[in-house]
């Protein structure tokens, strides 16, 4: 009886299924094992490169997880790897791709967050940035090169998505794209509704795809209220069980990014839940179960959101990155809240070895901090400050007096004086809101010797040193 009662249940669901076909080829060659899925179920392709499923009238895409070696043709730097449903009229759905002409086993990946472009007079200081961009994808011509947007492309401005596309479509790369809250169509009935004007330019909001030995992954984790402009960070179940689909056809400890626009965590480990814009739109509500999945991977989430900058190790496999935001304070000054420079993180991915560093716009890589003379922080006024913004606890940050380390400096948590200083001239700013940010990747140390030569060095987990001088 209980079976009859499930079988009732689903059977609305089994007549709206629907069988689709196609094949992925390369060349005219069939592409097998590749993974096809309508953002509900998954399957792979044969050897011939065919494929069957069952698609649901609930599905807006079919869509490819790109292999490693091959292309999506583009448009306008945006990969093409889907097709737009349409089951009453087309049952076949056919996916041609290129060779990749480099060998993406090692590739470099930038990602960017929070462009967040409100007026036409954002594009002037935006695409100068992509200058910045140009240049570095034009040292690394032979190295394979895609981006990554963490969302908050536009400003609640759909208008300019048009400008967008069209600034970033001169990196010339394969530059896959989040949907941010301030990219959600509002005053919808429902969340089904936030995300439509986005995937009708950008394609689908959850999709992977693989380069070299390194799986990727874009999520929607931004849940739209249907009430004027509120949303929290969440996963759909919808989601998440797509997402256990395409991580069953992933080798355990591969290395896997998640690109997605809110945090999952804030912290290392997620505290006791409460109704503060904090926990709910500021991070991941249901960020323990996404971390369960990512569990058996060398994962790194990639995210945005906080206009600052913040890296985090959730366990010895799961690292997240949040971006500071390529905008600074909302194209008001060229810092974010926490004094991180406007830029991009950069990631180097070789088989499965992994590096990264922040590139400041404007700024050579070497650029890794920013000092501050003896008086700057209200707080230590007799301390010598530094902002070392893509710090992490393995870094290392010493003082030097005269060429000799005079010790290791104390992380304290406090603001920025460059950002602090701009986002006080209230005058200047178009939105007063706008108040620097206190953040953790802040260093004092009291210099032992009145008018001695001060150096600061610091050494990145990976073993670069970099150094500065206070005047």
């Amino acid at each position: 009886m209980k079976n009859i009662f499930l079988l009732f249940l689903l059977f609305p669901f089994c007549l709206n299924a629907q069988e689709i076909t196609g094949r992925v080829t390369c060349n005219g060659d069939g592409l097998e094992n590749v993974v096809v899925t309508d953002g509900i179920k998954c399957t792979i392709t044969n050897k011939k490169g065919n494929y069957s499923l069952q698609t649901e009238s609930r599905s807006t895409f079919v869509y490819l997880s790109t292999p490693s070696g091959y292309l999506a043709p583009r448009k306008n730097g945006n990969p093409i790897f889907y097709q737009r449903l349409n089951i009453a009229q087309q049952k076949e759905y056919n996916f041609v791709l290129s060779k990749n002409q480099k060998d993406d086993t090692k590739h470099l990946c930038m990602v960017h967050a929070d462009p967040q472009l409100y007026a036409e007079k954002n594009l002037v200081p935006y695409n100068k940035i992509l200058d910045d961009c140009i240049q570095s994808i034009q040292k690394n011509q032979d190295t394979d090169i895609i981006g990554i947007d963490c969302g908050d492309l536009v400003g609640d401005k759909p208008s300019l998505f048009e400008a967008y596309i069209q600034s970033t479509a001169r990196l010339d790369i394969p530059f896959y794209k989040v949907i941010g809250n301030h990219d959600m169509t509002l005053n919808g009935r429902s969340h089904e509704t936030s995300y439509a004007k986005f995937e009708s330019l950008f394609g689908p909001a959850y999709y992977s795809f693989n380069r070299g030995k390194a799986h990727y992954i874009v999520l929607n984790d931004v849940f739209y209220l249907a009430r004027q402009y509120f949303y929290m960070g969440y996963l759909e179940e919808k989601v998440l069980a797509w997402l256990e689909q395409d991580l069953s056809h992933v080798a355990k400890g591969s290395l896997v990014f998640v690109a997605m626009h809110i945090p999952s965590m804030l912290q290392e480990k997620q505290n006791n839940f409460q109704y503060t814009a904090r926990d709910v739109a500021s991070q991941l509500c249901n960020a323990t179960f996404l971390h369960k999945m990512l569990a058996p991977y060398k994962a790194h989430i990639l995210s945005g959101h906080m206009h600052y900058n913040k890296n985090v190790v959730h366990a010895p496999n799961l690292y997240e990155h949040i971006t500071a935001a390529i905008c600074g304070t909302w194209w008001q000054g060229k810092v974010c809240l926490d004094g991180t420079p406007q830029g991009y993180g950069v990631y180097e991915v070789d088989g499965d070895h992994l590096t990264w560093y922040f590139k400041s716009a404007g700024y050579p890589k070497e650029y890794q901090m920013r000092a501050y003379p003896v008086g700057s922080a209200k707080e230590y006024p007799k301390s010598v400050l530094v902002n070392v913004w893509n710090w992490d606890k393995a870094w290392k940050v010493e003082l030097f007096e005269n060429g000799e380390k005079t010790g290791d400096m104390q992380r304290v948590s406090t603001y920025d004086p460059a950002a602090e200083a701009l986002c006080s001239d209230k005058e200047k700013l178009d939105f007063k809101w706008i108040s620097a940010s206190k953040n953790e990747h802040m260093f004092i140390a009291t210099p032992q010797q009145a008018n001695a030569n001060l150096e600061v060095r610091v050494t990145d987990r990976f073993g670069e040193t970099y150094q500065t001088t206070i005047k």
